[in-house]
């Protein structure tokens, strides 16, 4: 998955640190990440004077900076993109500080009182300086829900909105006032009127993309294994088996990892089994 970056390794405490010549630097336009001549992300040494650097992360020793190189870039590439750029450090790392851009982007003015916010010095917050409101990056939580049948399918979807068109599964934000098991239950039912029970937690990601950090289940259907689609979500719902091509789009996502599980080794998923 995009965050599987071993051996290297995330460092995520905010702990500014002054820029060295080989640290990185990410500049956004929208969903677009600035390049240099090179057509490879910024780093200190390609800067040619002295600008203001606001600190994001550590990648092992490598820091990442944030600024606004627009009259530098010769050209970009979409954030879309990222999910499949090597190295994948680099992309993990570009994703994320287009996470932490974004948020500052809609967080420039106090939700509160409408002052204009500062970064906090101590954490990785935005601060009201009028009103002492502190606002904490956006992570929002979603599942992503493996459903399996009596026969031993899965449970396949593309979306009726979106860029993104290869097969998905069943998918869905948390809501006020329930778990997260709650979530992947009533999303399954809402989405493809399913009953599922004997969920498995299988793993989690966080998906800068979205702001999302995302809870992976495999869940078994009870009762009937009929779809009654919600067109308004999906534009495809269908069950498939372990030897049907079902292309995912690559490796980089919670949803394709657990669609290849299924497709590569069906012992790995006690679910095709017994009942909720």
């Amino acid at each position: 998955m995009i965050q599987d970056i071993a051996p290297h390794v995330m460092h995520n405490e905010y702990k500014p640190r002054d820029p060295r010549a080989d640290d990185y630097v990410f500049s956004f336009d929208g969903n677009n990440v600035h390049l240099n001549h090179d057509n490879l992300f910024f780093q200190v040494k390609d800067l040619p004077d002295q600008r203001h650097l606001d600190y994001l992360f550590r990648i092992d020793d490598t820091a990442f900076f944030l600024s606004d190189l627009k009259d530098l870039a010769v050209s970009s590439i979409n954030t879309y993109n990222l999910r499949t750029l090597e190295p994948k450090w680099l992309s993990f790392a570009a994703i994320t500080g287009w996470q932490i851009d974004a948020w500052m982007q809609i967080n420039k003015r106090c939700g509160r009182c409408g002052h204009l916010m500062v970064k906090d010095t101590r954490e990785r917050a935005m601060r009201c300086p009028s009103c002492g409101n502190l606002v904490y990056p956006r992570i929002m939580p979603a599942v992503i829900v493996a459903v399996i049948n009596d026969k031993g399918e899965l449970l396949v979807t593309k979306y009726a909105h979106g860029r993104y068109q290869k097969y998905a599964l069943v998918a869905g934000y948390n809501e006020i006032g329930e778990s997260i098991e709650q979530t992947a239950i009533r999303e399954v039912k809402e989405e493809t009127g399913l009953d599922v029970g004997s969920l498995t937690y299988y793993k989690s990601q966080p998906w800068g993309f979205t702001s999302t950090l995302l809870f992976g289940f495999y869940a078994h259907v009870i009762g009937s294994d009929a779809i009654t689609m919600d067109s308004n979500e999906l534009r495809v719902a269908r069950w498939v088996k372990p030897t049907d091509d079902i292309d995912t789009g690559g490796n980089a996502s919670l949803t394709s990892e657990m669609i290849h599980n299924f497709i590569e080794d069906s012992a790995r998923r006690p679910l095709t089994s017994g009942r909720g």
